[in-house]
């Protein structure tokens, strides 16, 4: 009896595998040459700065959850994609860890020594001598809702306090929200893309399945005022669930509105949510609006604080942290 395969079976294991070679020295080509899958560049409104974040700033890398995540060890982002000193894994015995998560405003000013409120409250604990280490988990351009899918990344590294602070950009109108973005500029989260997206050439393939796509015309927000709400909700539920207890922030900003769709016409509905929502969680709250309200001094633009901002915007955070850090240590 003959041994030899049918010459039809042969022909297609042989084209098959040369199917498999092609595929292998596409990939390993699409890898040498560092290729990177982004989302399709799409109008989806004015002042949209997620664009700038995806295909303009190097420091950022296309996420298939968050959109865009720090570069681990570029700009101001540590190893761990965090701004300030390497944490060590296991949390020294009596140090507290707090973790402020949030937008630029908390990520604070480009460079070494860009000023942050963050680096500000360390700076202000250790002059107390309270054993605390504060760990900047701020972003660029962050919402509400990146900030639900940074909180897991912030948890594992027990945060005895977390800080939140969303609402300019959740705030910005879009005729996308970021709950969709993905779903217009990549092909989507479904079984077979989560399949492809670990290979170069899948994530080429993606791409091009999704060279059509049209973005509705309604205009929204990136993260309507219900979904903020949520999302905000979640992130408390998150860090208290893992044992950190939790700080609410109101975003500061100050200036006329000068356009019809400026984000600012919108932004005192998100500080409202904010300020219900830690009524309603009986979560500690600074409001920061209100505190720097009018005082144009002290913003470098219209919601950003100067090196100055930010040292004040410290002092008022500790202020209201320490009859609950006292409450806390009282508590057996």
């Amino acid at each position: 009896m003959s041994s030899r395969l049918p010459r039809w079976l042969a022909n297609a294991l042989t084209a098959a595998a040369a199917i498999v070679v092609t595929l292998l020295l596409a990939e390993g080509v699409l890898r040498l040459v560092g290729y990177e899958y982004k989302p399709l560049k799409l109008d989806v409104g004015a002042h949209d700065d997620r664009g700038v974040h995806l295909f303009q700033e190097e420091h950022f890398v296309y996420d298939p959850e968050l959109i865009w995540r720090p570069r681990p060890g570029r700009s101001v982002f540590n190893e761990q994609g965090f701004r300030g000193p390497v944490l060590a894994h296991e949390k020294p015995p009596g140090r507290l860890r707090l973790f402020t998560v949030g937008d630029s405003n908390t990520l604070g000013w480009a460079g070494p020594n860009g000023a942050n409120w963050p680096a500000e409250l360390q700076h202000l604990f250790e002059r107390r001598g309270d054993p605390i280490d504060v760990v900047n988990a701020g972003v660029w351009g962050y919402a509400s809702y990146q900030g639900v899918a940074r909180m897991r990344e912030v948890l594992p590294w027990q945060p005895d306090w977390v800080f939140i602070s969303f609402g300019s950009n959740d705030a910005h109108p879009s005729r996308i929200t970021d709950a969709h973005y993905l779903e217009y500029t990549s092909a989507g989260t479904g079984p077979l893309e989560r399949w492809l997206q670990p290979f170069a050439l899948g994530r080429l393939v993606l791409g091009a399945l999704r060279s059509g796509s049209h973005v509705p015309e309604e205009t929204t927000h990136r993260v309507p005022l219900e979904e903020y709400r949520e999302n905000m909700r979640t992130m408390v539920e998150m860090a208290r669930g893992a044992g950190a207890r939790v700080l609410l922030l109101t975003r500061p900003y100050i200036g006329p509105i000068a356009e019809w769709d400026s984000w600012k016409r919108y932004a005192h509905d998100y500080n409202a949510a904010t300020v219900e929502l830690a009524e309603q969680l009986d979560t500690p709250l600074v409001d920061l609006y209100s505190e720097f309200k009018g005082r144009d001094e002290l913003f470098a633009d219209e919601s950003h604080f100067t090196a100055e901002g930010h040292t004040l915007a410290a002092e008022a955070i500790v202020d209201r942290l320490l009859p609950e850090l006292e409450r806390s240590a009282a508590t057996p």
